[in-house]
């Protein structure tokens, strides 16, 4: 896989302090003994990042332990996760109460903890030490299962996009039955790798959804290497994330297509490299999202030493999606002249949902956000429950397949549509040429403002008829037959599919059923959706909204 970082060099050490929330410095102290058989830690993702709030302690002889209490022990290494003093010097304040509560249940002794950044800061790791018990003592060499809330339901997978590309990604999915919204987290550049895990423990940016109760399914790519500022202008590598993301929209339609996620619903949310990133994937697909929110962004759109006019240009496909834009003033990282200008530039075009929150000096001071902290921006926005809220409110305007729709000839958008609404629709919409025979092909009667409609949609091999030479114009058009439909037209445009993509799954849909391939080819299409996980539906009929979209989405099919 090509680098992003080909060539570049260490800028600061508070550039790498900034960007990367977990480091991990070698243990100190403590060995389990044969008495201990497991220690467990358990995390969850705060603010300044992992955090470990309980330690579980199995032991072999339970009874030892009877007379334990809380003053047998005592922690060092840790502290709350906020490195920088006010003269932005490193730190590590280990509490002076460790906050601990016991209790016991078969042979595991639960130790409760005032919650500290786990495995320890920049100083040093955590130590817990018992002298009346010091088989009881251990630091993170000792720990052999870490659990973290939110985080351990992600299912780690790869995928293989038709353009070559391997995305490592991690994916928390919805538990409805039910297509569910998506949100696409794009990490920072202190989480480039390939452990699968920190991009998502790093900040709160990939759990922070559905701990806020929303009911989302999420997708979090890891993406193996950081890219070099100014991408505008590095014609090695903006190809290489134009890459990324071409492989990621198909991982996402395929979600779509196998009814997991709602095509109206899908949103984007990215911090500091991947705030830049998220301003290229809506410059890429405009279309795609529903809203985004965008922190700390790094500068992927254009010079922000120069005019706003740059800025105008690159943005105007994304006018009307809705945003919002936030970073620290004096961001030491990411300039936000990057974020003002976007906005700016944005609203001059006659954005109307455009948000912009620039955070002064004094209020990231005032959060202990000092010095080099002052890139953490994420941490206020991913706080702010009213934005979260008014994300999740937006869907794609017409798009998705339940909404928008026609009146033309009688179709209406909650109405399944005909076999002669198809045809006039397709035939209009594929700019058809005329027939050189022109006479209604069928022995039954269909009206007058869609007879050479059919003409045209048979002479192209679109629709053809039911048999006994009968095309039953009035016929309500089912998604199985849809998808022939569909099927069809992708052939007239030369699409195929990626010769190593995968099947998708449709349980009521069986691999000799007559519309099986054709289901399977406007799935990977991404023209039509399952209805719900795993299934497709082939007898429920086409409304006009329905139609409206899978008119949409075909236009926007290439060939391949």
């Amino acid at each position: 896989m090509n680098k992003w970082n080909k060539g570049i060099k260490h800028v600061s050490y508070m550039l790498a302090l900034t960007l990367s929330l977990s480091v991990i410095w070698p243990g100190t102290t403590g060995a389990a003994s044969a008495q201990v058989t497991q220690i467990q830690a358990n995390t969850y993702v705060g603010d300044p990042g992992e955090m470990v709030e309980s330690f579980d302690i199995t032991v072999t002889d339970v009874e030892k332990y009877k007379n334990l209490k809380a003053s047998d022990f005592e922690i060092t290494g840790n502290y709350d996760g906020y490195p920088l003093n006010a003269a932005g010097e490193i730190v590590q304040d280990n509490y002076e109460d460790d906050g601990i509560t016991l209790s016991m249940k078969d042979h595991t002794i639960h130790m409760t903890v005032k919650p500290f950044k786990y495995p320890g800061g920049l100083k040093s790791e955590f130590s817990v030490t018992s002298k009346t018990y010091p088989e009881l003592s251990f630091d993170k060499k000792s720990v052999t299962q870490v659990k973290t809330r939110t985080v351990d339901e992600f299912e780690k997978a790869q995928f293989t996009a038709s353009n070559g590309v391997t995305l490592a990604y991690n994916l928390k999915r919805s538990p409805s039955k039910e297509a569910k919204p998506l949100m696409v987290w794009l990490h920072g550049g202190g989480e480039v790798g390939t452990d699968g895990r920190n991009h998502l423990t790093a900040n709160r940016g990939a759990v922070v959804w559905t701990e806020s109760g929303y009911d989302t399914s999420v997708l979090a790519v890891q993406y193996p290497e950081n890219y070099s500022f100014k991408i505008y202008n590095n014609a090695e590598q903006l190809p290489i994330m134009k890459a990324y993301f071409e492989a990621q929209v198909e991982l996402i339609q395929k979600l779509v297509a196998e009814g997991e996620v709602d095509p109206d619903r899908i949103y984007l949310s990215g911090v500091s490299s991947g705030g830049g990133g998220a301003f290229r994937f809506l410059m890429q697909y405009p279309d795609l999202f529903a809203g985004a929110i965008i922190v700390a962004a790094k500068d992927t759109v254009a010079d922000y030493t120069g005019s706003v006019d740059a800025f105008k240009q690159e943005l105007k496909g994304i006018v009307d999606v809705p945003m919002w834009i936030m970073h620290a003033q004096n961001d030491p990282t990411t300039d936000s002249r990057t974020s003002s200008l976007a906005y700016q530039a944005l609203t001059e075009m006659g954005a109307k949902q455009a948000h912009l929150t620039l955070y002064d000096d004094a209020y990231m001071d005032s959060h202990r956000f000092y010095g080099g902290l002052k890139h953490w921006s994420w941490v206020p926005a991913f706080n702010n429950k009213e934005v979260i809220a008014s994300l999740f409110k937006l869907h794609k305007g017409t798009a998705g397949e339940q909404t928008g729709g026609s009146s033309e000839h009688g179709v209406q958008p909650s109405e399944p549509v005909t076999r002669a609404q198809i045809a006039v629709v397709l035939a209009d919409a594929l700019q058809l040429p005329v027939a050189t025979e022109t006479t209604y092909p069928y022995v039954d009667s269909a009206p007058d403002w869609a007879a050479q409609a059919i003409v045209k949609v048979t002479k192209a091999g679109l629709i053809k008829g039911i048999g006994n030479q009968m095309f039953a114009p009035e016929s309500e058009v089912t998604r199985a037959q849809m998808a022939v439909i569909v099927d069809q037209i992708l052939t007239n445009k030369d699409w195929k599919p990626a010769t190593d993509s995968v099947e998708l799954v449709f349980g009521d849909v069986d691999s000799k059923h007559w519309a099986h391939a054709a289901i399977q080819n406007s799935a990977r299409a991404g023209v039509m959706t399952g209805v719900s996980k795993g299934k497709f539906d082939m007898k429920q009929t086409v409304t006009g909204a329905q139609l409206e979209q899978i008119m949409q989405r075909l236009e926007q099919v290439g060939t391949k």
